[in-house]
């Protein structure tokens, strides 16, 4: 009798951790939902033309979300192991858990490495860059970052054998003055330094996302049809990727080498009793 009123105790204990759990998980993915919708559409900037939904405050709102249940994961698996009935039950628990764990580390390790290391992130930026051709005939339309937020142009790089102007137009001020050099000199952000002599390179100042112009001045070469610029959009990562996403990681790491060092002594202590080896 003793055994069985124990026996049913601990599956009554069993049920209100399980409720209790799937009852926490219901509202924070509630909270995640809603204040997920938030962060995107009141309090991010959206917009259709171009596309644009920034993402930067819906990763960190994420991320933090993530560790936490994580660490409530963590105090509801030890109630788990305390009231299991059998010394197999708790190892498989135990190394479950720390399987778990080594996964996670593993994971967070290497985007420690992608998003932290000086290197890796220059390799990052470097693969996303995109590379184009510029013909006086035809202005190349660019957007200054993806539709996401996650990178930007932060400069463009032009070289030509023949020496060109080339102007940095917002979209507006180029459908606005279409033919009018004079006057797309005056609006083009680049007009300090236009002159393509070899090599030149362009600094796109902060802007909102929205479609930029680079077009070949005709007027001022007499070899305009001869005139090929290539160019490179130099992309730069944003510091939600290579500030908090590293700090990030690091704080998972931590957190599942903790757990780990905690599990590992009671894996071994239950693994000794247990049937499963």
């Amino acid at each position: 009798m003793p055994a069985t009123r124990e026996m049913l105790e601990g599956e009554a204990y069993w049920g209100r951790i399980r409720h209790i759990k799937q009852m926490l998980y219901v509202v924070e993915i509630a909270l995640i939902t809603v204040l997920g919708l938030l962060l995107l559409f009141y309090y991010g900037e959206t917009q259709t033309n171009p596309f644009f939904l920034s993402i930067d405050r819906l990763i960190w709102f994420l991320i933090i979300m993530l560790l936490i249940i994580e660490i409530e994961s963590f105090v509801f698996r030890i109630m788990q192991i305390r009231i299991a009935r059998t010394f197999s039950t708790k190892h498989l628990m135990t190394k479950n858990s720390i399987r778990r764990a080594i996964i996670i580390i593993i994971v967070a390790g290497m985007l420690l490495v992608i998003f932290g290391m000086p290197a890796a992130v220059q390799s990052v930026e470097r693969a996303i860059s995109y590379r184009g051709t510029l013909y006086y005939t035809q202005p190349a339309q660019i957007v200054n970052g993806d539709p996401l937020g996650l990178s930007t142009v932060e400069s463009i790089t032009l070289s030509c054998e023949l020496p060109v102007d080339v102007y940095l137009l917002r979209k507006q001020d180029y459908l606005s003055y279409a033919n009018d050099w004079v006057a797309l000199r005056n609006f083009c952000l680049n007009n300090n330094a236009t002159l393509v002599a070899n090599t030149l390179t362009i600094v796109v100042p902060p802007m909102t996302h929205q479609y930029l112009y680079l077009v070949i001045d005709p007027t001022t070469t007499t070899d305009e049809e001869f005139a090929v610029v290539s160019f490179t959009l130099n992309c730069k990562l944003s510091n939600t990727l290579t500030s908090f996403l590293p700090l990030m990681c690091i704080a998972f790491i931590i957190a599942n080498a903790g757990w780990m060092a905690y599990l590992m002594p009671l894996s071994r202590k239950y693994g000794m009793r247990s049937i499963y080896k």
